[in-house]
C-alpha cells in the first residue's frame, strides 16, 4: 500500500521538484549524493529520487585522499543513514563473524597451532544441528574454516557462515563483537531452519594435526542469555508475511533475529582494508597473512576460485556478488585495473552492498555502502521482490556513477596498492 500512496504522491508533486538541483539538507549530509540522484535518476528512478524514505534508502560515499607519505584521510558523505531504523542485514553478519573466527583463531593458535588450514570434524548434540566431515572442494581436501571463508567471500555461501557462527558460538560472537565498540549490532541466528531456542546452541568442534591426533576441542555450547534486539528500535517489516502457507496479516517482527548497522558494516571494513586510519588497539587482531587472504578472495570473480564448482558461469557470473558497478550486467569483466572488495546482502526484500572499489592503474580508491527496500506490495516470504527491476539496476548504475565521479577528482598523491596487488600476485591461498 506504501508504494501505491507514494506512486500516486509522486504525481502530484513531480512538477514542484522540477528544477530542483539540491537534495534536502536533512536526507544528504553534502547534498552531493542527492545532486547525483536528481541529474542521473529523475528518469530512471524518479520514486527513488524524489521519495528514497519509501524504499529504505540509506547511503554512505567515502572519499579517500592520500597525503605525501600515503596516509589516507577519509571524507563521509551519507544519505537517509539513520541507525534506529531497522534493516534485515541478511550476509552483512558474514563479514563480522569471518573476522572474529579469524580473531580467535589467532589467540587459540600460541597453545594448540591450530589456524584456518587446520583439519576441522564438526559434530551434533543438540536439535537442529548437522555434523560435517568431509569437504573435498577446497585446496586441502579436507575441511577447513579456510575453505568456508571463502566460499562465503567468493559466493557468499550461506551453510559456510553457520559453520562459523557455530565454532564462534552465539554467546561470545557477540561479547566480542561488542567488545569491539560494535554495540548497535547483534547476530542471534544460523541461515538455517533453526528457531530462536535452537541457535543458542552451537556445535561441538574438533581440530587435527597433520598427523591425525586432536589439536583443540571446542566443546558443544549454549548461550546462557536469551538476547533479542532492543525494544527502542522498530523491528517490524511490512504490511503482512507470509508464515510457510500461512499468510500473517500483520507486518515480521525481526526482534529475535540478526541486527546490523550499515555504519558499522562499513567500519568494520574500512578497520579491515585501510586499518592504519585507527588507533592499533582497534584494529582487527589477524595477522599478515590472513589480510592478504581476505583481500585475495574479497575481489576474486567466482571463475578465478580454486573451487571448481564456481567456474559454472552460468549460474556465477561475475556480478554474482558484487552489486555496484556490475550489478545489472551478466557480462565477463575483463578489466583487471577494477577490483571490487566487498560484502552484500540480499534477502526479504533488502538489498545491501558494503564495497571498497578501486582503480590500480589510475589511483581511484573509495568505499560505498547503501541499503535500498525492493519491495512494493510490502509483503514479506512470498518471493515477490523487485531485485531485478530496481535494486540492482540502481546499484549498478550509482557505483558507476562514483566511480566515474572518481576518476574526474583531483588527487595530489596517488596511492601504491602495493598490499592489494600482492595479495592478488599471490597464488590462491
Amino acid at each position: 500500500m506504501r508504494f501505491i500512496i507514494a506512486t500516486l504522491t509522486l504525481f502530484l508533486i513531480v512538477n514542484q521538484v522540477q528544477g530542483q538541483d539540491e537534495w534536502p539538507a536533512e536526507r544528504d549530509t553534502s547534498g552531493l549524493i542527492g545532486q547525483w540522484l536528481f541529474n542521473e535518476y529523475c528518469d530512471s528512478f524518479p520514486e527513488i529520487y524524489m521519495m528514497p524514505e519509501w524504499y529504505d534508502l540509506q547511503i554512505i560515499y567515502v572519499q579517500i585522499d592520500r597525503d605525501s607519505s600515503g596516509f589516507p584521510h577519509l571524507t563521509y558523505h551519507k544519505m537517509g543513514v539513520d541507525n534506529n531504523r531497522y534493516f534485515y542485514p541478511a550476509s552483512l553478519v558474514k563479514l563480522p563473524t569471518l573476522l572474529l573466527t579469524l580473531e580467535k583463531l589467532q589467540e587459540l593458535y600460541p597453545k594448540y597451532k591450530i589456524d584456518k588450514y587446520s583439519r576441522i570434524k564438526i559434530g551434533k548434540a543438540h536439535s537442529c544441528q548437522k555434523e560435517f566431515k568431509t569437504d573435498t572442494t577446497g585446496p586441502e581436501g579436507y575441511p577447513t574454516l579456510a575453505n568456508f571463508i571463502r566460499r562465503i567471500l567468493l559466493v557468499s555461501d550461506n551453510n559456510a557462515y553457520s559453520r562459523l557462527y557455530e565454532f564462534m558460538g552465539q554467546e561470545d560472537l557477540n561479547k566480542r563483537m561488542w567488545a569491539k565498540g560494535y554495540t548497535d549490532n547483534i547476530i542471534l541466528k544460523r541461515f538455517a531452519r533453526c528457531d530462536y531456542e535452537e541457535n543458542r546452541y552451537t556445535n561441538p568442534f574438533w581440530f587435527y594435526h597433520l598427523n591425525g591426533e586432536v589439536a583443540y576441542y571446542q566443546k558443544a555450547r549454549k548461550n546462557p542469555n536469551k538476547w533479542i534486539l532492543p525494544y527502542k528500535i522498530d523491528t517490524r517489516v511490512g504490511k503482512g508475511w507470509l508464515d510457510w502457507k500461512t499468510y500473517r496479516d500483520k507486518p515480521k517482527d525481526f526482534r529475535y533475529t540478526n541486527r546490523i548497522t550499515l555504519e558499522s558494516e562499513l567500519d568494520m571494513m574500512i578497520k579491515l582494508i585501510l586499518p592504519e586510519t585507527v588507533d592499533s588497539a582497534d584494529r582487527w587482531n589477524i595477522s599478515q597473512h590472513d589480510r592478504l587472504f581476505l583481500l585475495q578472495y574479497f575481489s576474486m570473480y567466482p571463475r578465478q576460485s580454486p573451487i571448481k564448482e564456481y567456474h559454472d558461469y552460468e549460474e556465477y557470473e561475475d556480478s554474482y556478488k558484487k552489486y555496484f558497478m556490475i550489478g545489472d550486467t551478466k557480462d565477463t569483466i575483463y578489466d583487471e585495473n577494477l577490483k571490487i572488495f566487498n560484502i552484500v546482502g540480499l534477502s526479504y526484500g533488502f538489498l545491501s552492498d558494503i564495497a571498497y572499489i578501486v582503480n590500480l592503474e589510475e589511483g581511484v580508491e573509495f568505499f560505498l555502502a547503501a541499503v535500498i527496500y525492493t519491495n512494493h506490495d510490502d509483503i514479506l516470504n512470498n518471493d515477490k521482490y523487485e531485485y531485478h527491476e530496481v535494486g540492482f539496476p540502481f546499484f549498478g548504475k550509482f557505483g558507476r556513477i562514483v566511480y566515474e565521479y572518481e576518476r574526474q577528482r583531483p588527487r595530489t598523491y596517488r596511492p601504491d596498492f602495493w598490499e592489494i596487488k600482492t595479495a592478488l600476485g599471490l597464488p590462491p591461498l
